[in-house]
């Protein structure tokens, strides 16, 4: 007996295998332990970012995210949008091997370096996994004064 599936119906089968995002974070620093690789440290988690001055460039952040554990090889890339949708950076597309045991859970890096906000609003982190988007983390970038942070 042969079985007949649509092209929709292929995309949502393939997408029912992907993992699922436990959660995504923004953060100063990631330390990855070298010989437990599922190991991992995030310092300075925040929610926003404060900034004297517009236009202003971040050194350096990582985006971070947990994933519920796969059997299957999945790609996955982080894009940093404004509130209008528009794309301020994306991160390089990699590639996620299977786990051996699906109660394992993936935990995914991307660092950020000179990152450039134009202005003070929301932004938003977002995981795009085979190249759909899945899940996403607001942010806030607000402007400070200096006396504020003394």
């Amino acid at each position: 007996m042969r079985a007949w599936f649509s092209k929709d119906k292929l995309t949502k089968l393939s997408k029912s295998n992907l993992p699922q995002i436990i959660g995504i974070i923004l953060c100063e620093r990631v330390l990855q332990d070298v010989l437990r690789r599922d190991a991992i440290s995030c310092i300075n988690i925040h929610n926003g970012i404060a900034v004297q001055v517009f236009p202003t460039v971040i050194p350096l952040v990582y985006a971070f995210a947990q994933l519920t554990g796969s059997h299957n090889e999945f790609t996955y890339q982080f894009r940093i949008v404004d509130r209008q949708g528009q794309i301020i950076a994306n991160s390089p597309v990699a590639k996620v091997e299977p786990l051996p045991n699906s109660n394992m859970t993936h935990k995914i890096i991307s660092a950020f370096t000179g990152l450039t906000f134009q202005e003070e609003g929301m932004y938003n982190i977002v995981l795009a996994l085979e190249g759909e988007d899945s899940g996403s983390l607001p942010f806030q970038v607000t402007q400070v004064t200096p006396e504020a942070l003394c």
